[in-house]
């Protein structure tokens, strides 16, 4: 029988999830396999290796079962994970010790001396294109050196995420170019390991357990008879390099345009844009080969996206609530938020909130917090503060790539906010562009499942496949230009207190704004 069918595995912070796809990009089943992270301690965040592949193994069982297909029909499948963070590996697919997950920070000191290094621009902005930072591979390799010299003896292969789920589905140890470069271990513009690169973190004898490196639509190995008993898959079938997370769900958006900006609203406050040509001139936190040729994604984002209202919820309305023997469904809680910003007349001097819930390199010791609150202001100014304030965490990374020049058309919208009218409309106001509303509720999936179309064969190439693959927008939020103008100024506002902070400390915090 012709295959008709790709996989997807997307492997998250907590869940992996598996999704089946036809050739019109339309989920056929999906299934999901939570996991666990352990932090041992302060600052530490980490997976055990074994419930990690188990993890992977449930989900696609769970798929095939729930589909009922036979699994000689897919053509295809591919995985993405967590970009940075780090899974050590040995050549039978064990590993030395648990993954590392990419929020873990131990190695922040270690970080701190190579920002504040003379050469740090000229030796590692200008090959990477990215901002370093403690949950990378070569910080965390660094760091091993210090504390856990014997794993380079114990180890065979260094690894992303997905390229470990890859390593034990096909037997092959290869690293993919998008984590290669995006996590500071290759030269973005070569995509190649850099000696000089190497030497500057002090790791340099890691170098040789750092695999090959394979291009993401590629076939970069096949299943194994021990995967395919495990996961029920069919021995042989075809793996495709596949993609970090950042540009999977930049591929599910339908980004293949340059200058057309991305904005991705989740956990993290996600906005991308296209490019044919890497510059530093912005330092924009990420810049990632994509796989299109000759084209770059650049990124600037944070942790600081649609979780700072999930904390202002889960910590202030749900409590407050709950004390008077009051419950209320998320859609129910989400609606009230909506009407309380509906019955306010926004003022250029209203409160603002400093959206760092989950702390911030941009501010000296960065949390979030409220500014501007007097007797006059009630939970309806915070509540409408908590969503501004999202937008907030957006527009401040738009502008780092706004560095690199003006964005072309529309801008394409998805993730969490999508789901609210008002706060699209807010978006649409604030950033004062159209915004095209995709709906791409599984990107993680569904970006990679792109890439394993294209190394099947069944697309030429990527374009080709996100235009089939991938939704067209289900609406266009056009901005109000009064509104765009109070935004600007309380923006303005906004951008004038992170300031002062910066000036109070002495210093600027973020390295991008060294």
């Amino acid at each position: 029988m012709t295959p008709h069918y790709v996989l997807g595995i997307d492997n998250g912070g907590t869940v992996t999830k598996a999704a089946l796809y036809d050739m019109a990009g339309n989920v056929y089943a999906i299934a999901q396999s939570h996991l666990a992270t352990q932090v041992p301690r302060p600052f530490f965040t980490e997976r055990d290796i074994d419930q990690f592949w188990q993890a992977n193994v449930t989900a696609i069982r769970r798929v095939l079962e729930t589909s009922g297909i036979d699994p000689t029909t897919i053509a295809a499948l591919a995985v993405t994970g967590h970009g940075n963070g780090i899974y050590l590996a040995r050549k039978d697919g064990s590993a030395p010790r648990p993954g590392v997950v990419s929020t873990d920070t131990r190695a922040q000191s270690i970080v701190d001396q190579w920002l504040a290094h003379p050469d740090y621009d000229r030796r590692v902005r200008a090959k990477t294109g990215s901002t370093v930072w403690a949950g990378q591979p070569p910080a965390l390799l660094a760091w091993f050196d210090q504390h856990e010299p014997h794993l380079f003896d114990d180890t065979d292969y260094v690894l992303s995420a997905k390229d470990f789920i890859r390593f034990r589905l096909t037997g092959r140890a290869a690293m993919e170019i998008t984590d290669s470069c995006a996590v500071g271990m290759a030269n973005v513009v070569t995509k190649e390991p850099d000696a000089d690169l190497l030497d500057f973190y002090g790791i340099s004898r890691w170098q040789e357990k750092i695999p090959e490196f394979c291009r993401s639509t590629e076939i970069a190995g096949h299943i194994t008879a021990d995967a395919a008993a495990e996961t029920g898959l069919a021995v042989g079938t075809p793996v495709a390099g596949g993609v970090m997370d950042v540009v999977a769900g930049a591929l599910a958006a339908g980004l293949v345009e340059e200058n057309e900006l991305t904005v991705i609203t989740g956990t993290w406050s996600i906005n991308e844009v296209l490019s044919r040509t890497v510059t530093d001139e912005g330092k924009v936190w990420l810049t990632v080969p994509y796989p299109i040729e000759d084209t770059y994604l650049f990124l600037d984002a944070s942790p600081n996206g649609v979780a700072n209202l999930d904390w202002y919820i889960n910590s202030v309305i749900r409590p407050a609530l709950a004390a008077f023997g009051q419950e209320r469904s998320d859609a129910d809680v989400f609606a009230a938020c909506e009407t309380m910003i509906r019955d306010v007349t926004p003022d250029v001097e209203d409160p603002f909130f400093l959206p760092y819930i989950n702390g911030t390199d941009i501010i000296p010791d960065g949390r979030a917090g409220f500014v501007g609150l007097t007797s006059y202001h009630d939970i309806r100014h915070q509540v409408r503060a908590v969503y501004e304030g999202v937008i907030f965490s957006h527009l401040y990374h738009i502008d780092q790539l706004r560095t690199h020049g003006d964005f072309a058309g529309h801008a394409r919208f998805t993730g969490g906010a999508a789901n609210s009218t008002i706060w699209l409309q807010m978006f649409a106001d604030a950033i004062g562009m159209p915004l095209d509303i995709v709906d791409a509720t599984e990107s993680g999936t569904l970006g990679t499942a792109i890439c394993s179309a294209v190394a099947a064969g069944l697309y030429p190439d990527v374009r080709a496949a996100v235009s089939a693959m991938t939704s067209a927008p289900r609406t266009t939020i056009h901005p109000d230009p009064e509104f765009t103008a109070l935004f600007r100024a309380r923006y303005a506002r906004f951008i004038a207190h992170i300031d002062s902070l910066r000036t109070h400390e002495g210093h600027h915090a973020n390295p991008r704004h060294r």
